[in-house]
């Protein structure tokens, strides 16, 4: 049961999107909500075309811990958490939340049976996440593949 997410701390929220909050200290939230709110959306929309199947879990946030945070992201239903390197202030790292979106349907919604098949989790999710930044640069549907 790792699809749990707990923040607590002096956070702020910026909306990104219809469905969607960039939540950060407030020294840093502006810089997050501009770093992501151009692609969140955009990201979502597609991965729903490309899985035929709506968004389940009704918002997608993406919150930004302190440094000591030692992933690029981690999904959650409802929630991303993402480390502030991922920063670079011109959006050339928005490829992790691809891939964290990417996760709402590969491994949130369907997932292996056991650990020994986690590998198809990451598989799919590396397939769906280059087709969604692929898709949103004006590239083919193809992903590149």
């Amino acid at each position: 049961a790792y699809l749990l997410a707990l923040a607590v701390g002096e956070l702020e929220g910026r909306p990104i999107g219809p469905r969607s909050t960039a939540w950060a200290e407030p020294c840093v939230v502006g810089a997050v909500a501009s770093e992501f709110g151009q692609d969140t959306e955009r990201f979502l929309a597609l991965a729903e075309e490309l899985a035929q199947e709506p968004y389940a879990w009704g918002i997608y946030d993406v919150l930004c811990l302190p440094p000591s945070f030692p992933y690029g992201g981690m999904e959650n239903p409802c929630l991303t958490f993402c480390t502030p390197t991922l920063l670079a202030g011109d959006r050339s790292l928005v490829g992790v939340i691809a891939h964290e979106v990417s996760h709402s349907w590969t491994g949130n919604l369907v997932t292996n049976a056991s650990w020994e098949h986690f590998w198809l989790n990451e598989g799919w999710t590396v397939w769906m996440e280059r087709n969604l930044v692929t898709r949103a640069a004006g590239g083919g549907a193809d992903g590149g593949a």
